[in-house]
């Protein structure tokens, strides 16, 4: 062991050699602490946003392509968009579809609204992960026209498979009577619970031929899926190129960018909020070490006084800070993964689906948050220690033996 390193250790000691001092004690928890901290809230914090992508993406197309109306001036069909597409690289799966609007009426009479989508009973399979969400497994029964509801909508209006429901249209139909409110009597074949309540509580599915029939129009939008999702935006891109003047295509992180937006702002502030323990710790670090210096006056006079240098002085006190800092940092980082593992397999905290659209807390540790906060809290001991390291390197040695 070399001076340096067995002064350092053993400036950090207690003054009867067992342990650290108090104050050194002091200073490694602040680290520990803060660094076990940042860990454990940024993995909640992508958990979050690892579910909530991931939800919305299997209910969600990767992308859309919204077709212009022939009655302004569109050109395209959905069954062209699909032939021209068939060999695309990139592309998965697509799937003409048909959107609508209509209001909910059960024979109890409770009422909702509801958004339709009128889905390919057999591709929306490869699009979406609709059959995985579904309930009951009721699939035949969606493939004659049944409704399948979200499971928070099949609750509000109190229905169940097998149950029918009145549909009520935004237009009117001309009768003997009058003008009266389009409706249409339709069975529930299932439910699904895709997980995001605010979804599951106002959409249903129907098959693409009772759609078309029920809102007598043809589909006009088509939904794909990419191979890999790391290519969805360039694929986006080369598509609205493409289709320029006949298509309006968009994909799900433009349609969901602002939620999205807000995870990574809140990730971002709650990471500098909790840095901020670290750098508090920091100045435990400093302050800790300039109470070293000033208690250790004498012993580095006597030092320079011997022959020790400006930069071995600097050194000394410099590796103390540093194990501060790294030993603080790696039980942190011990800790903060621990803790991680406990909340994700353990504790499972539960949450009101209602309000945050996912029932427990997630957890997703990354390597590379992890990373940066190893190295975030290094840097910030590092230059915690440099000003009392340079204080004790500057000592004069007569200053320290005058009164010897």
């Amino acid at each position: 062991m070399n001076l340096e390193l067995f002064l350092a250790r053993k400036y950090l000691s207690s003054k009867g050699g067992r342990g650290l001092s108090v104050i050194t004690w002091i200073a490694l928890i602040g680290v520990m602490v803060g660094v076990m901290s940042l860990i454990t809230v940024l993995s909640v914090m992508s958990g979050f946003e690892r579910e909530l992508r991931e939800k919305m993406l299997g209910n969600q197309a990767h992308i859309n392509i919204q077709l212009r109306s022939s009655l302004l001036g569109g050109r395209l069909t959905p069954k062209q968009v699909l032939e021209d597409l068939k060999s695309h690289p990139d592309l998965k799966s697509a799937m003409p579809v048909v959107y609508g609007e209509a209001f909910l009426l059960s024979s109890s009479g409770a009422s909702e609204g509801v958004a339709i989508r009128g889905v390919p009973v057999d591709l929306v399979r490869e699009v979406l992960d609709l059959e995985s969400f579904v309930v009951h497994g009721h699939w035949e029964d969606f493939r004659e026209g049944g409704l399948i509801l979200g499971e928070g909508l099949s609750r509000a209006l109190g229905v169940e498979p097998g149950m029918s429901i009145t549909l009520l249209l935004n237009r009117a139909e001309y009768t003997p009577m009058g003008i009266v409110p389009k409706m249409r009597r339709l069975s529930i074949a299932d439910s699904f619970s895709s997980g995001l309540s605010q979804f599951d509580a106002r959409t249903a599915y129907l098959s693409l031929d009772a759609a078309e029939r029920l809102f007598e129009r043809k589909a006009q939008s088509v939904e794909l899926r990419v191979r890999d999702v790391r290519r969805i935006e360039a694929v986006k891109e080369e598509l609205s190129l493409r289709y320029a003047e006949d298509a309006r295509v968009t994909d799900w992180l433009s349609q969901n960018q602002g939620i999205l937006s807000a995870l990574r702002l809140e990730k971002i502030v709650m990471g500098i909020i909790l840095g901020l323990i670290i750098l508090v710790a920091a100045f435990n670090i400093c302050g800790s070490l300039i109470m070293i210096v000033r208690d250790k006056t004498r012993d580095i006079a006597i030092l320079k006084s011997m022959g020790c240098g400006y930069s071995m002085i600097q050194k000394i006190f410099f590796l103390q800070g540093i194990f501060i800092g790294l030993s603080g940092t790696v039980v942190g980082v011990l800790l903060g993964l621990a803790a991680s593992w406990i909340l994700k397999h353990w504790i499972r905290f539960p949450l009101d689906p209602t309000v945050y659209m996912i029932s427990q807390v997630p957890v997703d540790t990354r390597y590379g948050d992890v990373l940066l906060v190893i190295f975030g809290a290094l840097v910030i001991s590092a230059i915690a220690t440099y000003y009392p390291a340079r204080l004790a390197a500057k000592l004069e040695p007569t200053r320290g033996l005058k009164y010897e």
